[in-house]
């Protein structure tokens, strides 16, 4: 949901990321830096938004079917590439993200690089333009947190008087 900070994991790279790289481009990358993206509304106003965490007011876009993050422009044409469609991913888990302009086209990578394309119905296609989300959740020191046990809701994470955690 807008507001949210999550991470875009590919489907068939599980170790890369959705990332943006030092001249701009969106690929994906197994690095731990410029992967975290904000959900915002969609500029255009429709669909979703990704604005980048490590470059306020830059949002993945697409601009002659390649990926990119570029600053927010007001532009009309720019709310447009760079809004998208969240819909079930075509590999049969995560999501698949189609271009709110060019409906026929989804964000998919190729040869690491985002692009989007028109699907040709194949298994790889499908596997390229799918990605499973991961809601990240950020804390700044000072922060007070508890982490409670799926399996044991009744029990949390501690600090045990030994310095064991438990």
């Amino acid at each position: 949901k807008a507001g949210d900070k999550v991470r875009f994991r590919s489907v068939n790279f599980p170790s890369h990321f959705v990332s943006c790289l030092p001249d701009g481009r969106v690929a994906i990358s197994n690095s731990e830096s410029d992967n975290l993206w904000i959900v915002r509304d969609g500029l255009v106003g429709k669909g979703f938004s990704f604005e980048s965490v490590s470059k306020p007011g830059s949002f993945i876009c697409h601009r002659n079917y390649e990926g990119w993050v570029d600053s927010r422009l007001y532009s009309e044409l720019y709310c447009y590439d760079s809004s998208f469609h969240v819909e079930a991913g075509l590999a049969g888990n995560g999501i698949s993200l189609r271009s709110v302009n060019i409906p026929q086209r989804f964000l998919r990578h190729s040869g690491f690089n985002l692009w989007i394309h028109s699907s040709d119905g194949s298994d790889l296609f499908n596997k390229d333009s799918s990605f499973t989300v991961e809601h990240v959740f950020a804390f700044k020191a000072g922060d007070k947190v508890r982490f409670r046990s799926v399996n044991f809701p009744s029990h949390f994470v501690s600090c045990l008087p030994d310095g064991r955690v438990a």
